[in-house]
């Protein structure tokens, strides 16, 4: 008996780093290059389609169905979700996440995080600049519409950047059921924060997809980049049995 629980604790210890692991490292290399290839090809089919005025029916069309959704307790969801898209929500949620981290010796993942969100920001800001899209004025509603570009949706591309290391970070020492309905109701308010800025009319559904595209290819980026990074030192621990390698799981 001591002989099988002395085998299965292995196992057990195995499957528990695995639950540890660090999102943007769990991603690794191949996920990093898919995740990221994919959603840079879809955001630069959202951008030619915008630039091309193609898209301009599509998000007629579909702005058109959503709005004629208008109510209170819509309106009273809808503030909410927004509002979980704001730089004041991400840069929050990041920066704790990040000092979380540094609390527990782990500094390469809190600068992960950090790169994460403050490079979605800096990219989110350049890119308006660049395509420079009106928003969709005549359509706004309920809120105030920003002054910044349209294209692509900041709310759309922080969430998506942001919310899943946040989530995994939460849940990571959890069993696989609560990690999974935690990433599931993080990819459900991403997806509601995007779908907020088209009910009140200050972005375009386009604006929205791209941002998502941005946000998640950020986020494979991200991944390749703390992998590859991580390499050297993972090697280095290999050949150094005295090194305490739960410091970083």
């Amino acid at each position: 008996m001591k002989r099988s629980a002395n085998r299965s604790k292995p196992a057990v210890e195995r499957r528990g780093k695995r639950r540890q692991t660090f999102l943007p490292q769990a991603i690794g290399t191949t996920g990093g290059v898919i995740l990221a290839t994919a959603a840079f090809w879809f955001f630069k089919q959202q951008a030619d389609r915008v630039v091309d005025g193609h898209a301009d029916q599509f998000d007629l069309a579909v702005m058109h169905v959503v709005h004629q959704v208008d109510n209170e307790p819509m309106h009273a969801l809808m503030e909410g979700a927004t509002q979980l898209g704001t730089h004041l929500a991400i840069g929050t949620a990041a920066g704790l996440t990040a000092l979380a981290m540094l609390r527990k010796g782990r500094r390469e993942d809190a600068w992960t995080v950090i790169v994460s969100t403050g490079g979605a920001m800096i990219i989110n800001t350049a890119l308006k600049n660049v395509f420079q899209r009106q928003r969709p004025q005549e359509l706004a509603r309920r809120i105030r519409l920003p002054k910044s570009h349209s294209f692509p949706s900041g709310h759309s591309l922080l969430s998506a950047a942001t919310y899943p290391i946040v989530t995994h970070h939460l849940v990571q020492n959890e069993s696989a059921a609560v990690q999974g309905f935690a990433h599931a109701a993080a990819m459900t308010t991403i997806l509601a924060v995007g779908f907020s800025r088209v009910y009140f009319g200050v972005h375009f559904p386009s604006d929205v997809l791209g941002g998502f595209a941005l946000g998640f290819g950020w986020l494979g980026l991200t991944a390749l980049s703390h992998t590859i990074a991580r390499r050297p030192r993972a090697a280095h621990r290999r050949h150094s049995p005295d090194d305490d390698n739960d410091n970083n799981a």
